[in-house]
C-alpha cells in the first residue's frame, strides 16, 4: 500500500517550516522589483530552501518576460516545498508561453489540488486556459476570481473577455460595466463594451469614448488606438464612413510612430515560402484523416470556415494554434529568430519534418484532450502550409482568399494589439495593400505546384453566394461525410475568441461583401497599388 501523500508522516520537512514573505510580496505588488530581487536573494543567501523567496523571484522574471529563468525560479519554489497553487499556477504560465502545452496542463492539475482561492491564483489559471483556448474551463476560473477578489477591476475585465468568447454578450456587457464602476478609466473594458453594443443615434458611446480620448495618456499609445476603433466602430454604425476612417487613421498613426515596418522581412517571407513550395515534394493521395488547417489573411473568413467544419460530429475546433510555427522554429537552426523568418522558411526543406509533424499533434492534442480530426485557423499558417503538408500527410489545407479591396478595408478596421507583431502591415494602407498583393501572389504559386487533392482555394465571395454547394465541397475534400449541422454553423455552442466572436453566431450574410465601395475615396493609396499590382481591374 502507498503512503498517504498528506499525512504527517510522508510530509517533506520543507512544508512545515514555510514561512511566507509578506514584505516581498508587497514590494512586489508595488512593483518595486529591484528592493523585491534584493530582499529575496539575501533570504536564499540565509536560507536556501526559503521557497516563497523563489516564488517572488519567478513573478519578477515573469514579468520581465524572461520565463525560462521563471520557471526555473518556480520549480525551485515546488522542489523547496512551497505549499500554496502559487507556483504550479505560475509554472503553467511560463510554459505555456513555451508553447509547452502538456507541462503547462500538468501544472494546473497540480495547482488546482492545492485548491487555490486567491483571486491573483485563480485568474492566472483562467488566463492560461484562455490562452490554450480551452475557454470554457477558463470562465469557471474568471467567475471565481471575481468573486475571491471583488475589488479588482482586471478580474471582471477577465471575466467579460471569457463571457464573449462563450458567446454571452449580455453576460459580458454586465462583466465590462463592473469593470468601469470599480475603475472608470479602465480603457479596454470601455472598448470592449462599445464593441459589442449596437451603437444607434439614440443610443451611442460617443460622447464618453471622446472624453476618454482627450483624457488618455501620451505614454500609453495602445490604449490610444483601442479608443479610436471604438470611436470609428459608432461612426461606422451611425453610418459616418469618412468619420470612421479619420478616427482609424488617427489611432494607427500613434502606432506608426513607434512601431518599425516590416515590410522588408515580409515580402522575404513571402518569397521563401514560394520557394519551400517549389522544392519540398509533397504526397497527393492520402487518406483525408488528419488536421484541417484553415489559412488567409485575417478577416477572411477562416472563422466562418472553421465553424462549418467544427460542426461536423467528427471534428472539434483547436482555435488558432501556433503550435506548428514554434515546433518548426524548434526544429530549425535559427532557433532564435521569430517564426515568420525567412531563413526558418527556407531551413524547412532540410529538416526532419516529420519530427515537427509529431510534436505538433502531440502538442495540439494535450491541449484538446481528445482524439479527434480537429481544425487549427491560425491565419499565419499560411506561410507553413508547404511543410504542414510534407509534416502532416494526412492534414489539409483550406485557404480563404477575400475581393482584394474588402480584405484591406476589413484588416485596416480590425483592433491589433501594438504588441501584435506579425500584423504591423496593418497600420497604414500602402503596407496594406502590398501585404495583400503578396498573399495573393503565394497563393497563386501555392495553387500552381501543391497537390490539389490537399490544398484548396475558397473564395469568401463564393461562400456567401452558394453556401449550400460550398459546404458540401468543403466536406468532401476534408474526408468528411454531409451533415445538416454544418450549414447551420450559427448554432455551434463552441466559444469564439476571434473578432468574428458575434458574426459567426448570425446565418451567413453577404452585407460585407463590396463594403469597400463604401469607402473607395479613403482608400485610394491601397486602390492605387492593387491596380498597379494588377490586383484589381476597372472596378476601382
Amino acid at each position: 500500500m502507498k503512503d498517504d501523500p498528506n499525512s504527517e508522516a510522508t510530509r517533506p520537512a520543507p512544508l512545515q517550516r514555510f514561512a511566507p514573505l509578506p514584505e516581498a510580496r508587497q514590494l512586489l505588488a508595488g512593483k518595486r522589483y529591484k528592493e523585491a530581487n534584493a530582499l529575496c536573494q539575501r533570504m536564499i543567501e540565509a536560507d536556501p530552501g526559503c521557497a516563497d523567496a523563489f516564488y517572488v523571484l519567478g513573478i519578477i522574471s515573469y514579468e520581465h518576460h524572461d520565463f525560462i529563468r521563471a520557471l526555473k525560479f518556480f520549480e525551485a519554489a515546488v522542489k523547496s516545498g512551497h505549499p500554496e497553487p502559487g507556483p504550479h499556477v505560475q509554472a503553467a504560465r511560463c510554459f505555456a508561453q513555451l508553447g509547452r502545452p502538456k507541462q503547462a496542463l500538468a501544472h494546473i492539475d497540480a495547482a488546482i489540488k492545492l485548491n487555490p482561492v486567491d483571486g491573483y491564483s485563480l485568474a492566472s489559471i483562467g488566463a492560461t486556459l484562455s490562452r490554450m483556448d480551452r475557454h470554457e474551463e477558463a470562465l469557471t476560473f474568471h467567475r471565481r476570481a471575481a468573486q475571491a477578489a471583488p475589488n479588482d477591476p482586471l478580474n471582471f475585465f477577465n471575466l467579460g473577455s471569457s463571457l464573449q468568447f462563450v458567446g454571452d454578450f449580455e453576460g459580458a456587457k454586465e462583466a465590462y460595466q463592473s469593470t468601469l464602476r470599480l475603475a472608470p478609466d479602465f480603457t479596454p473594458a470601455r472598448v470592449q463594451l462599445s464593441l459589442i453594443s449596437r451603437q444607434t443615434p439614440e443610443h451611442n458611446d460617443l460622447q464618453p469614448l471622446e472624453d476618454a480620448w482627450q483624457k488618455r495618456h501620451p505614454a500609453d499609445p495602445d490604449g490610444g488606438l483601442q479608443l479610436a476603433h471604438a470611436i470609428a466602430k459608432v461612426h461606422e454604425n451611425l453610418g459616418n464612413p469618412e468619420q470612421s476612417m479619420e478616427w482609424l487613421d488617427r489611432g494607427k498613426a500613434l502606432i506608426r510612430e513607434l512601431v518599425p515596418s516590416r515590410q522588408v522581412q515580409d515580402k522575404a517571407s513571402f518569397e521563401a515560402s514560394k520557394t519551400l513550395a517549389r522544392t519540398l515534394e509533397q504526397q497527393s493521395d492520402t487518406p483525408a484523416e488528419g488536421p484541417l488547417f484553415i489559412v488567409g489573411l485575417p478577416r477572411s473568413g477562416t472563422t466562418l470556415v472553421d465553424r462549418i467544419l467544427s460542426s461536423h460530429s467528427q471534428v472539434i475546433s483547436a482555435g488558432e494554434r501556433t503550435e506548428f510555427g514554434t515546433c518548426l522554429r524548434q526544429g530549425s537552426a535559427e532557433a532564435g529568430q521569430d517564426m515568420l523568418d525567412a531563413r526558418i522558411l527556407s531551413g524547412a526543406a532540410a529538416m526532419d519534418l516529420s519530427t515537427v509533424g509529431r510534436r505538433y499533434l502531440e502538442s495540439v492534442r494535450a491541449i484538446l484532450n481528445s482524439p479527434s480530426r480537429f481544425t487549427d485557423k491560425m491565419p499565419i499558417n499560411v506561410f507553413f502550409v508547404p511543410a504542414i503538408l510534407a509534416a502532416l500527410p494526412t492534414a489539409r489545407v483550406i485557404c480563404l482568399r477575400r475581393h482584394p479591396a474588402d480584405s484591406v478595408l476589413s484588416i485596416y478596421r480590425q483592433l491589433f494589439s501594438a504588441s501584435a507583431g506579425y500584423y504591423r502591415f496593418a497600420y497604414d494602407l500602402e503596407s496594406l495593400a502590398e501585404y495583400v498583393a503578396e498573399f495573393r501572389d503565394l497563393v497563386a504559386t501555392y495553387t500552381e505546384v501543391l497537390p490539389a487533392s490537399r490544398f484548396t482555394v475558397v473564395d469568401y465571395e463564393t461562400l456567401i453566394e452558394r453556401p449550400d454547394s460550398e459546404i458540401r465541397r468543403l466536406l468532401e475534400f476534408s474526408g468528411l461525410a454531409f451533415e445538416p449541422a454544418c450549414l447551420e454553423f450559427q448554432n455551434n455552442p463552441a466559444p469564439v475568441a476571434t473578432a468574428s466572436v458575434a458574426q459567426v453566431r448570425q446565418p451567413i450574410y453577404a452585407t460585407s461583401s463590396g463594403r469597400w465601395k463604401r469607402y473607395q475615396a479613403h482608400l485610394e493609396p491601397a486602390l492605387k497599388i492593387l491596380r498597379e499590382r494588377r490586383m484589381m481591374g476597372s472596378e476601382a
